[in-house]
């Protein structure tokens, strides 16, 4: 049965009052006689002794029933009953005529005229009881009825949602109009659904936890995602009512479709947030934003930049072009920004900063300025190469406005913490470092520190030769060989990077730190690794058989999935034996994921190629790495070599090496050895291969094939 069709159930007044008779007769025995009876009843009874009194008591009162006699002085009972009927608050209050005509005539006019009830006298006390309790409650089901009938019109003409579904099952028992139309069933398709199907996704996850808390009195009012017949889906805000006094036990939803307010919520906090102009967030979401970022910046000791980026010259644009051609300048500009930008920074357009931090008073800022906030940044680098992405994307052609001049800008870079613990004084000294850039020239960046200026720009034109020197192939591979300990044979060669520039030889420590960051070491290695094998092939019939070239690997090459597989296409291209080739790594190579290292070492192993592990002694030096990996050598640092005749301590610790390698089985080389006496304690402690100036240093290609043909001569001579 449903509230929201004719006979649906209402709540009902069960108050204690106790019900209101009227009885209106001109005889006065029967007046007393009724009061007495339906008195003792629990009734309140009102008579009146004629049609006028009777009518001005009901301009003041609505009893619950009227007994009305037919013949009395003034208008008779037929006639009070047809004014009763004619009035709006009496129409539903039950008459019965009590009067002592009983022909057929009259109980017709009295049916006529709207008498719910034709009693003749003399009066059957309890027979008129029961008929009096029947119309009462005949006129309170009428009554129920009718205001169930206005309450359905009233609900299925509301524009909320209503929807009752059964407690247990949660299938849907009624739903109005605004339900059948928002949700795009038709009513019978709705009724076969459960509620549940009618939730998106994270509301139908919580259904349960939520009729939980309905059903507790803990909360009435949620937000639901509804969803539609064809798969999209509203927001909806409302109440959500659980009733147990009838079976079933039934929850209804009464839902309020929030689209619309969600639009204007949403636009409220556009327009509040973000420029107009440009859709980049303003001052303000950016003060907020920024803010965090900082205090996130704060809580890990990282750094944070401010790069305040102002477009040359766009007023000249303006008075060239006309406004409209500068707004779309600033559009095209403000999107080129947000491409070049890492996704967790933020871009933003400043309206307002420097009208109110220079003082001046202007009608209106252009709105010329962005700001570029970089979060998190682990290399002081990193906003350098940002202000150049964005200089480059700033100085293309601008399509918007064809025939305009070249755009071009001039970047402003604070940072946190060096230049500054807050947002304010941050932006200040960016503005501060802005006037530099402009002052030198425009299409530019500056920061605010000098210092840091220079250190940064050197190491950006350090990048850009890096870069230039990888496509022009601008590296040399030198060799310092390694001999027996006996100094009779070169067993091997160790390849070194050499960088020749006009200014001097460059060395590994001056840039391939730089190149291990910027990843430039890929390229790098990769070159080092087709030359190395390259010269080796050309070498086979100058060097002996077990002759060997050790490759110095990067932790980030060898983390490259390819890896293994490069090294098997460049043996295929190379045809030397992979015996003769050596790969040298580091501990801290091994420390990230040790695992995982075990793992593409045992695939270098079993292609023959040998491993050793540099500069043992300085970094880890755990046992584990000995134990667990393929490990075939390890090279003693120069650091112990150069001391081993002067420090007792040092020797110590290298003899401990020497007998920890000869107990694994595992060969040495010992690195950095100048002196006779160096040499002379190394044979002291066991066998190993030496390599040192003692030999030689490294030297080009040339050099060293001259090396090979005349040593040991050459040593026994030095």
């Amino acid at each position: 049965m449903s509230p929201f069709s004719s006979t649906g159930l209402v709540a009902q007044d069960h108050n204690t009052r106790k019900p209101v008779l009227l009885a209106v007769d001109d005889d006065a025995g029967t007046l007393l006689l009724t009061r007495e009876f339906f008195g003792a009843e629990g009734y309140e009874v009102l008579t009146a002794a004629d049609g006028n009194l009777a009518l001005n008591l009901l301009r003041q009162n609505t009893p619950d029933v009227i007994l009305l006699d037919v013949l009395m002085p003034g208008p008779d009972g037929y006639e009070v009953c047809r004014r009763i009927r004619q009035t709006p608050h009496l129409r539903g209050v039950p008459v019965i005529i009590l009067t002592s005509l009983d022909d057929p005539a009259s109980e017709e006019e009295a049916y006529r005229i709207g008498a719910w009830d034709f009693v003749s006298k003399p009066v059957h006390w309890p027979g008129l009881m029961h008929r009096v309790q029947y119309a009462m409650r005949a006129a309170r089901a009428l009554h129920a009825e009718r205001a169930a009938n206005r309450f359905a019109r009233v609900i299925n003409q509301s524009p909320n949602e209503v929807l009752i579904f059964d407690a247990q099952s949660l299938r849907l028992l009624d739903a109005n109009v605004s339900a059948v139309l928002n949700l795009g069933y038709s009513r019978s398709e709705l009724l076969e659904r459960e509620f549940s199907s009618l939730l998106f996704n994270g509301s139908a996850a919580n259904l349960s936890r939520n009729l939980a808390l309905v059903k507790g009195a803990k909360q009435d009012h949620f937000h639901l995602q509804m969803l539609r017949s064809d798969g999209s889906s509203y927001p909806t805000e409302g109440t959500l009512l659980y009733a147990d006094d009838d079976e079933p036990s039934v929850f209804i939803a009464i839902l309020q479709d929030a689209t619309e307010k969600r639009r204007i919520e949403n636009e409220l906090h556009r327009l509040s947030f973000y420029d107009d102009l440009t859709g980049l967030p303003n001052r303000r979401h950016l003060h907020e934003q920024a803010s965090r970022l900082l205090s996130l910046a704060e809580r890990k000791g990282s750094r944070c930049a401010i790069c305040l980026l102002d477009i040359d010259d766009i007023s000249q644009i303006n008075n060239s072009l006309g406004p409209a051609a500068g707004d779309r300048i600033l559009q095209e500009m403000s999107q080129r920004l947000a491409d070049v930008v890492r996704g967790f920074d933020i871009v933003a357009r400043d309206e307002s900063l420097t009208v109110q931090n220079s003082g001046l008073q202007l009608a209106r800022f252009a709105g010329d300025e962005f700001i570029l906030v970089l979060g998190d940044l682990t290399d002081p680098v990193d906003p350098a190469r940002a202000a150049e992405r964005a200089l480059q994307a700033i100085s293309q052609p601008c399509d918007s406005v064809p025939g305009s001049p070249r755009v071009t800008a001039s970047i402003g870079i604070s940072l946190y913490p060096d230049d500054g613990d807050n947002l304010e004084l941050l932006v200040q000294h960016a503005h501060t470092a802005l006037h530099s850039a402009k002052a030198a020239g425009k299409n530019r960046y500056s920061f605010f520190t000098d210092s840091l200026n220079q250190r940064i720009l050197g190491r950006l034109q350090l990048e850009r030769e890096l870069h230039e020197a990888i496509d022009t192939h601008g590296f040399e591979l030198h060799y310092q060989p390694i001999v027996d300990d006996d100094l009779q044979r070169v067993v091997g060669a160790e390849c070194l990077i050499r960088w020749p520039r006009p200014e001097g030889m460059r060395f590994p420590d001056q840039f391939i730190p730089l190149a291990e960051q910027t990843g430039l070491i890929l390229p790098i290695g990769a070159w080092v690794m087709r030359e190395a094998l390259a010269h080796l092939q050309a070498w086979q019939d100058r060097v002996p058989e077990d002759f060997y070239l050790a490759i110095n690997i990067s932790g980030l090459q060898a983390r490259q999935p390819n890896f293994v597989d490069s090294v098997r296409t460049l043996l295929q291209e190379f045809p030397v034996r992979p015996e003769q080739l050596c790969f040298e790594i580091t501990e801290s190579l091994l420390i990230d994921d040790l695992d995982a290292a075990a793992t593409w070492l045992r695939d270098i192993e079993a292609m023959g190629i040998r491993i050793a592990l540099d500069d043992f002694g300085t970094g880890y030096s755990a046992l584990a790495y000995l134990v667990r990996l393929p490990v075939n050598c390890i090279k003693i640092d120069r650091g112990f070599t150069s001391q081993l005749d002067t420090d007792r301590e040092q020797a110590a610790v290298a003899a401990a090496i020497f007998q920890m390698a000869q107990a694994l089985g595992l060969g040495v080389v010992a690195e950095g050895v100048e002196t006779r006496e160096q040499l002379s304690a190394l044979r002291a402690m066991g066998r190993c291969e030496i390599q040192g100036w003692m030999i030689g240093k490294a030297m080009p290609e040339a050099d060293f094939e001259r090396f090979l043909g005349c040593y040991p001569e050459a040593v026994a001579e030095a």
